[in-house]
């Protein structure tokens, strides 16, 4: 794998050392995608009553409960977590007490590595493993794998888009130099406002921190406007289709508008929204312990996560962007310079969406929409 010019890794083939025998083209999950499978999947609500492990979560902390089992089984949990320069990277644990690594969204790419060797080992040995990963980490590692394992369990999440390492480089950049000092630890979905409006937290080596939220810091911004994704998120091929399942065993994401569903379920310290794709991921759901299980129609959690079914759209200066970023790189502008050329509205779509907005609200009141 290298990183090309936008900062993400690519496979690259080392043609001195091809044979032709096609291998990479047919594992390649983009060039060869997974059989779709026809199938019934169930939904649920989840909330793991262990308020630190929820407070640390993205979501409801239904994660840590699923890793705990399998480690209690004495398997094997792979995750993404942060490595010495906070980048994001895929490793391993076989204790408990690493898997408070892999709690939290991570923003940005995570490097594979060799985990998908390490996986097939622990397979072969016969021990129980759960790789997490984007679907189509999932679906690459069950390509590669050739063959299903029966002591493989698959967990993927609903997935907005993966945003460049090359821009959280410069973001830390950006905020050690604002702070004078390093970095030394980073929590994307901070709770100090509540999980619907998350914070971005940074603690840096002088004991200082900075701590937004998502609508005001600069780097949430720039994903959520889709600006900074990998060009193969726009046409992600991993998404859900009505009637069928994943190739993982179980997708998690945040239960978002569960106050308009659920309002009882709600208090605004995360719900983690399940779809379960197999028999074997269905046993671990039902054997979760310290977990409020609520099963729930599947078109009810995903009415407010359109990631489950639809790509993003590319956004029409996303490569201009790209562009603009070697200028932060260089030094010939700062991060603020970029945050205000992509990241915020023009005055026409300022006016667009308070004009929709407003719509919105009278048709409401005139009883034409709920």
């Amino acid at each position: 794998m290298a990183e090309d010019g936008e900062g993400f890794s690519v496979p690259v083939i080392s043609r001195p050392l091809c044979t032709e025998c096609g291998l990479c083209d047919r594992t390649c999950p983009v060039l060869e995608p997974p059989p779709r499978i026809p199938g019934d999947v169930t939904a649920y609500a989840v909330v793991n009553h262990d308020e630190e492990i929820r407070k640390e979560s993205s979501s409801g902390g239904v994660f840590t409960a699923l890793a705990t089992q399998v480690i209690d089984r004495g398997g094997v949990v792979f995750g993404a977590r942060y490595d010495g320069s906070l980048e994001v990277v895929h490793h391993w644990t076989e204790d408990e007490k690493g898997l408070a690594d892999f709690r939290g969204s991570k923003y940005t790419q995570s490097r594979v590595g060799n985990c998908f060797k390490e996986c097939k080992d622990f397979l072969r040995a016969g021990r129980l493993v759960l790789f997490s990963g984007t679907p189509c980490q999932i679906a690459g590692l069950a390509s590669f794998l050739r063959k299903p394992y029966e002591n493989l369990i698959l967990v993927d999440f609903i997935c907005h888009g993966v945003p460049s390492p090359r821009l959280w480089r410069e973001y830390k950049k950006f905020h050690e130099k604002k702070s004078a000092s390093r970095i030394v630890r980073t929590a994307s979905r901070r709770k100090d406002c509540g999980w619907k409006q998350f914070s971005l937290a940074f603690t840096f080596g002088n004991a200082s921190e900075y701590c937004q939220t998502l609508n005001k810091d600069y780097y949430m911004q720039l994903f959520l406007r889709d600006m900074c994704l990998m060009n193969s998120c726009y046409e992600c091929g991993f998404k859900s289709q009505l009637g069928y399942r994943r190739p993982s065993d179980i997708t998690l994401a945040d239960f978002w508008g569960i106050q308009k569903e659920f309002p009882d379920l709600d208090d605004d310290k995360g719900t983690s929204f399940v779809v379960v794709h197999s028999p074997k991921g269905k046993n671990l759901i039902e054997k979760l312990k310290g977990c409020l299980v609520n099963e729930i129609p599947l078109e009810v959690g995903t009415k407010h996560n359109p990631s489950y079914y639809t790509a993003c759209r590319k956004p029409k200066g996303r490569n201009s962007f790209f562009d603009s970023l070697v200028k932060v790189e260089s030094g010939e502008k700062d991060f603020v310079w970029l945050y205000k050329k992509y990241g915020i509205d023009s005055f026409p779509q300022r006016v667009y969406v308070f004009t929709r907005r407003c719509g919105g609200k009278v048709l409401r009141i005139l009883g034409l929409r709920k």
